[in-house]
């Protein structure tokens, strides 16, 4: 008979676990002083890549060394607090022992059945979330996915079939933010929705879809025999933190009979904010809201959720009971996998229930608030800073600015601002890079980090500057 000795790796591993967890908290305090991103050299990927799995297995001590020293030191380092670069917050340590945990046990979160203790926490943490969204918790629901793009598509599959008929879905228009976030445009593609008809609308000078051409677009589309059934929102657009004028766009939708999804992957987390909850006035309209933990809740890969409204809404597109599945069936709870295109799945709630609970909201709240706040900070040092000039104010802790000359022209200064992005970032010191805004090349600085203090920004300005002197001799 075949035996396979998987016990005799169990004590070592324990003590490599053990070992582990002490030496990444003895280094973790030298994260601050290495570089805020390094990427992997082409020796160390080929040695990677000569490394072939065996018929035998390899020695454990050196598969871990080399993962050590050969695959994680190369990453985008989110816990750097002049990492300005990604929207993706440092993760809370105990979301990491969320995390431990759920490996640990690692139950199939895909119903009741399954695993009834994880299924109890994500229905009181998905009623919380609805409640903060403004949403009657008894009649909303949502579920829990990997990310935002998971939740876009799940949320534009249930306005699909609850506004078109099969006979319709060719004729089914879509109408986007040129800011949009690409996963939506991904999305409408899985649902059928082809790139002539996706309207991108027009933003205003603050990057916000303009009500009145929405509006006006939707008509003709009417007047052209089209079926108009969604608008998509964003609350904290990835390139500038903008948020969309939400009251105005649910009225539109409440009018054309059409379905409201909000993007909020970035910006719903202004929800648990203590002093910015004002700005997504108008998100508790939407039939959908996409949220992302691991943005700016600071949890650990993954960790997204879909609200909606109208729980219907998710039942009517996802809820079948295969003949398998009928014993795990629970009448008085609604499973998950009746909610969303997921089937197994791990429990990515527990991480967060656990954080929240700990935690309490008003910490969290907080730090938020310190983000915002931050920018805004940010915001008051370029503005006093020579050559330097803002492209959009700090919004839900994002700001946008360039370097600018007059007698330049928008190309030269474009190659500036992307040799400037790359002289920062290669030097180590901060990470900022670019993205395009109305055709002009521009630096962006995300400042949700915790970590990061206003010192940390007067220094990284300092920085900025001393790298366009340079730039400017050269």
């Amino acid at each position: 008979m075949l035996n396979i000795h998987w016990r005799e790796y169990i004590m070592d591993i324990q003590d490599y676990m053990k070992a582990f967890i002490d030496t990444f908290y003895e280094n973790k305090q030298d994260i601050q002083q290495g570089k805020p991103i390094k990427l992997i050299p082409n020796d160390t990927i080929n040695a990677l890549k000569n490394t072939t799995i065996t018929e035998d297995g390899r020695d454990l001590d050196s598969l871990l060394k080399m993962l050590e020293e050969s695959v994680y030191p190369f990453r985008n380092v989110s816990e750097h607090k002049r990492n300005f670069a990604f929207i993706p917050a440092p993760v809370v340590d105990i979301s990491k022992l969320g995390d431990l945990f759920e490996s640990f046990y690692n139950p199939n979160a895909a119903g009741f059945y399954s695993s009834s203790g994880t299924a109890v926490i994500e229905e009181e943490m998905m009623a919380y979330l609805c409640e903060k969204a403004g949403y009657d918790p008894k009649k909303a629901s949502g579920t829990f996915l990997s990310g935002g793009s998971m939740a876009n598509l799940n949320a534009t599959i249930a306005a699909r079939d609850k506004y078109l008929s099969l006979d319709d879905i060719t004729k089914g228009v879509v109408y986007i933010s040129d800011q949009a976030h690409h996963s939506v445009h991904k999305a409408l593609h899985v649902i059928g929705i082809p790139d002539e008809r996706i309207r991108r609308v027009k933003t205003d000078d603050r990057l916000k879809i303009d009500p009145t051409v929405l509006q006006e677009t939707i008509k003709t589309d009417k007047k052209n025999a089209l079926r108009p059934f969604i608008v998509i929102a964003t609350a904290g657009t990835t390139n500038a933190g903008v948020i969309d004028p939400l009251p105005e766009l649910a009225k539109i939708c409440k009018e054309e009979d059409m379905w409201l999804h909000v993007d909020g992957a970035f910006g719903a987390s202004v929800l648990l904010s203590s002093s910015h909850t004002h700005l997504l006035k108008g998100i508790e309209q939407a039939d959908s809201i996409t949220w992302d933990a691991h943005k700016w809740l600071f949890q650990s890969y993954s960790c997204a959720m879909l609200l909606v409204k109208d729980k219907a809404d998710l039942l009517r597109s996802f809820s079948e009971t295969p003949e398998y599945l009928e014993d795990a069936s629970e009448n008085e709870h609604i499973n998950t996998w009746d909610l969303g295109l997921d089937l197994s799945r791990p429990a990515r709630v527990v991480k967060l229930w656990l954080s929240m609970q700990a935690l309490g909201t008003k910490k969290l709240g907080d730090t938020i608030d310190y983000g915002i706040k931050l920018a805004e900070y940010t915001e008051s040092v370029v503005r006093n800073t020579p050559k330097l000039d803002i492209v959009t104010p700090a919004q839900t802790a994002i700001l946008n600015f360039r370097y600018y000359r007059e007698g330049l022209s928008e190309e030269e200064l474009n190659l500036f601002n992307t040799a400037l992005s790359n002289m920062i970032s290669n030097q180590g010191f901060a990470q900022i890079l670019t993205t395009k805004l109305q055709g002009k090349t521009v630096l962006r600085m995300c400042t949700i980090s915790p970590e990061t203090t206003q010192e940390d920004i007067d220094k990284t300005i300092e920085h900025i500057s001393s790298c366009i002197e340079t730039l400017e001799t050269n």
